[in-house]
C-alpha cells in the first residue's frame, strides 16, 4: 500500500511539473515572447554575400507550366526538362520544341546524340523523336539514380542508394563500380546521408563525382582508383556546409566547376583546382525555403539553373567577358 501511495505522490508531482510548463510557455508565447533556443545555429550571416564576389548577373527566366521540375540537360541549343511525368525540349526563346510521355517522373538526364534518362533504379535510353531504344535492367529496391553523365562510349550512374557510380556500355553491360571503399585505390567510400549525389565528365573525359558527406568532389582514373579530389568544408561562402553538400554541379569550359547548394541555397564557381572564384546566385536571389537548383551550361557559356520551386529555367551571364 506504501509503495502505491509513493507512486501516486511521484505521478501528482510529475503532472503539475509539466502543467507549470505548458502555463509557463503559453503566457510567454501569447505576450508575443518567444523561449531562446541557446543550441539553435544562426546561419543567416553566412547568407550575406559581398557584392564584389558576385561574378553573374541574371539575364533572362523562362516560365515552365508544370507542377514538379526534376532535372536539366543542355546539348546544342536545345534544352531537355524532365518535369512531371513529361520530357520537355525546349528552346532559348522558351517554346515547347516537343514533349514526350514518360511512364514515371524521371530522376536524372544526361544527352548526346540520342537520351538518357534514369527512372529511380533503371535507365532507359531514347531516340530524339522519344522513341525508347532500349531499357535497361533494374538495379534493385535500394538503388536511387541522382546523375548520369554520357560520353562516346560509356553511360556514368550515380546511386545514391547503393553509394556508388556505375560506368556501363553504351548497351548497357556493368563495366565497373567507382567509388567503392578500396585502400588499393586510395578509396575511402562515399558518403551520402541524402538523394544527392552527382557526377560530371571534365573536357579531357574523366569522371568527377560529389561526394556530398565529405564537401568534396572526387576524380576518377579510367580504372576507378583515385586521380585527385578536392574540398571545402565551410559555412563561409566559399565552402560547403550542411549534411550534403554540393547538392548539384556541372563542368563548364576550362574545367571549372559550377555547384549549387542546399541549405543555405547558392550557386557559385570554382577553377579546375577547386580553389573559390565567386558567386554566380547568392542566397537573396531564391525564394525562402528553396531546393537547390539544377546547373548547367550551355553552349554559348551561360550558367543555365532549373529553379524547382519558380518552376523557371534561369540564365546568368558573366559581367567579365574574360570568365
Amino acid at each position: 500500500m506504501k509503495k502505491r501511495t509513493l507512486i501516486n505522490i511521484i505521478l501528482i508531482v510529475s503532472a503539475l511539473a509539466i502543467a507549470f510548463i505548458i502555463g509557463r510557455d503559453f503566457v510567454v508565447n501569447r505576450q508575443g515572447k518567444q523561449l531562446e533556443n541557446p543550441y539553435e545555429l544562426d546561419l543567416k550571416q553566412f547568407a550575406q554575400v559581398n557584392p564584389e564576389e558576385i561574378l553573374y548577373a541574371e539575364t533572362k527566366a523562362i516560365q515552365l507550366n508544370i507542377n514538379e521540375a526534376y532535372a536539366l540537360s543542355i546539348f546544342s541549343d536545345t534544352m531537355y526538362v524532365v518535369a512531371d511525368s513529361t520530357l520537355l525540349l525546349v528552346n532559348q526563346e522558351g517554346q515547347i520544341l516537343k514533349s514526350f510521355q514518360l511512364s514515371v517522373p524521371a530522376t536524372a538526364i544526361a544527352v548526346n546524340q540520342s537520351i538518357w534518362l534514369a527512372l529511380k533504379n533503371r535507365i532507359i535510353n531514347l531516340n530524339k523523336d522519344g522513341d525508347v531504344l532500349k531499357e535497361w535492367a533494374d538495379l534493385g529496391p535500394r538503388s536511387v539514380l541522382t546523375s548520369l553523365a554520357v560520353d562516346d562510349q560509356s553511360v556514368f550512374a550515380a546511386d545514391a542508394g547503393n553509394r556508388v557510380v556505375y560506368q556501363f556500355s553504351k548497351l548497357g553491360e556493368l563495366k565497373q563500380k567507382l567509388g567503392e571503399r578500396d585502400e588499393q585505390k586510395g578509396l575511402e567510400g562515399f558518403t551520402v546521408p541524402s538523394p544527392y549525389f552527382d557526377v560530371a565528365l571534365s573536357e579531357d573525359g574523366f569522371l568527377w563525382a560529389v561526394n556530398p558527406g565529405t564537401h568534396s568532389l572526387i576524380n576518377f582514373n579510367v580504372d576507378g582508383s583515385l586521380r585527385t579530389y578536392w574540398s571545402k568544408s565551410s559555412a563561409n561562402t566559399a565552402g560547403f556546409s550542411g549534411c550534403c553538400n554540393p547538392a548539384h554541379m556541372c563542368i563548364a569550359t576550362q574545367d571549372k566547376f559550377i555547384t549549387s547548394e542546399k541549405g543555405i541555397v547558392r550557386v557559385k564557381v570554382y577553377d579546375q583546382h577547386g580553389e573559390y572564384q565567386g558567386v554566380v546566385a547568392a542566397p537573396d536571389q531564391f525564394d525562402e525555403y528553396s531546393l537547390a537548383p539544377d546547373v548547367c551550361v550551355d553552349n554559348q557559356g551561360r550558367i543555365v539553373l532549373l529553379d524547382f520551386n519558380r518552376k523557371q529555367i534561369r540564365f546568368f551571364e558573366a559581367k567579365n567577358k574574360e570568365l
